[in-house]
């Protein structure tokens, strides 16, 4: 089943997973790729042949493959997109992810993707071209790996880990220290900075909490607002909404005072669905228009009714002057004395 091309130069960050025999894999069962090595970290893809939606979706996931022996405290950051792969034209193939937001993977939660990916009806039907022969590929792209908390020596064993992370973006000019909170990413700082004017009160947290524990908490403050940031309202599909769920929940467990922020993102949040919404609001309004049109010409037919039976009515009257009704069948005679 499994067929990892891994790439023969670290600098390549894409890997394809040929899965073969694909409508032989059972249902709602773990399926994992091999063991492949981007960024100075092992990792590996994780497939569900229906798991969520009644078994009838496919679901995708990127795993740390040694995760659940990172050490507490300890983070990978890793920005990546799931693929999978139109074999009949490229431009149709399906992917998720954001090269800009990094999901974080740690000992209790070494996975990150989505538990419906796609319809399988629609991966399985070989006219659409995402399963052909039997076969199905899957990509991952990793655009940038990031440690936290973790040392050399105490990263998972697999051969390339102990050597200091290549191809990520952890490296020191990326990061300087903000507000002696910690080092925090330079994306991330005019943000931070506009939020603290605004919100002295963040930087109270200083006062009572380890400079580890506020460096990650305006990590992940950074990484919801620069999410905030780069996104619109028309961007927010059932895919973005799940990511800002994720970096939102990641922050909540802070404690920072998020009150301020929270409408917005719950707001953004409820995007979910809305292109359903707008198209559902479009029909109705589009029916409302022509049941009224229906309704006007109803209307000004009555109007013009009435005013037929006003006039009808007027005609009688005048005709019932002077007019004596007659019993027809009666004879005329000539009188009687």
């Amino acid at each position: 089943m499994s067929n990892i091309q891994e790439p023969k130069d670290i600098a390549c960050k894409k890997i394809a997973w040929t899965i073969t025999n694909f409508s032989t894999l059972k249902t709602n069962v773990e399926h994992y790729s091999d063991v492949f090595t981007i960024g100075d970290c092992a990792w590996r893809l994780l497939i569900y042949r229906g798991k969520t939606n009644n078994n009838k979706s496919l679901a995708i996931y990127l795993e740390a493959a040694d995760g659940s022996s990172l050490p507490q405290g300890g983070s990978i950051f890793a920005a990546s997109s799931l693929t999978v792969v139109n074999q009949v034209s490229r431009q149709k193939s399906r992917t998720k992810g954001d090269a800009d937001v990094p999901d974080k993977f740690c000992a209790n939660n070494y996975n990150w993707g989505y538990n419906i990916f796609m319809a399988l009806s629609e991966l399985e039907d070989p006219s659409n071209g995402y399963t052909l022969n039997d076969k199905c590929i899957v990509e991952v792209e990793i655009f940038s790996v990031t440690f936290e908390g973790i040392e050399p020596t105490s990263r998972p064993t697999y051969p390339s880990l102990s050597k200091q992370p290549k191809d990520t973006d952890s490296k020191d000019d990326d990061v300087v220290d903000f507000k002696d909170l910690g080092k925090i990413k330079k994306p991330f700082l005019p943000l931070l900075d506009e939020v603290c004017s605004w919100h002295p009160s963040l930087l109270d947290c200083k006062k009572n909490k380890s400079h580890k524990f506020t460096e990650w908490a305006f990590t992940a403050l950074g990484r919801v607002l620069q999410f905030l940031k780069t996104k619109k309202w028309k961007d927010m599909n059932e895919e973005a909404c799940e990511r800002l769920q994720h970096l939102w929940e990641e922050l909540e467990m802070s404690r920072l005072d998020l009150s301020w922020l929270e409408p917005l993102v719950k707001s953004a949040i409820n995007m979910k669905g809305y292109a359903e919404k707008v198209e559902k609001v479009k029909k109705l309004k589009k029916n409302l228009v022509v049941v009224e049109k229906e309704m006007n010409m109803i209307k000004e037919k009555l109007a013009s009714t009435e005013q037929s039976v006003d006039i009808t009515r007027k005609e009688l009257m005048i005709a019932e002057q002077d007019f004596e009704e007659k019993d027809l069948d009666e004879k005329i005679g000539y009188g009687t004395p």
